[in-house]
């Protein structure tokens, strides 16, 4: 009887350093992935900072080009003009 007592024991304690190793191993690899999504989140910060930057810049570009009107010594040449490249002149 205590043999059995003590084999059971055994397996118990046994079980209980696996379960512990397993905690152990499944909270290293949580730290990793937690590092892993923080590092992208960060990432993802920089990028966007890049492109709303990016955008300011193309807006300022569009704001200064919008200004500046082309002007021409005779009417006849701005038309000419116009058909030969309509996407220049549309404002």
């Amino acid at each position: 009887m205590t043999n059995k007592l003590s084999a059971h024991q055994d397996t118990i304690s046994i079980l209980k350093q696996q379960k512990d190793a397993q905690i152990k191993l499944y909270k290293s690899r949580e730290d990793k992935e937690i590092e892993k999504v923080i590092d992208l989140e960060n990432k993802v910060k920089v990028l966007d900072n890049i492109v709303y930057k990016t955008g300011q810049t193309v807006q300022t570009m569009n704001m200064l080009n919008n200004k500046c009107r082309t002007s021409f010594a005779k009417p006849e040449f701005l038309k000419k003009a116009k058909q030969a490249n309509p996407f220049l002149y549309d404002i």
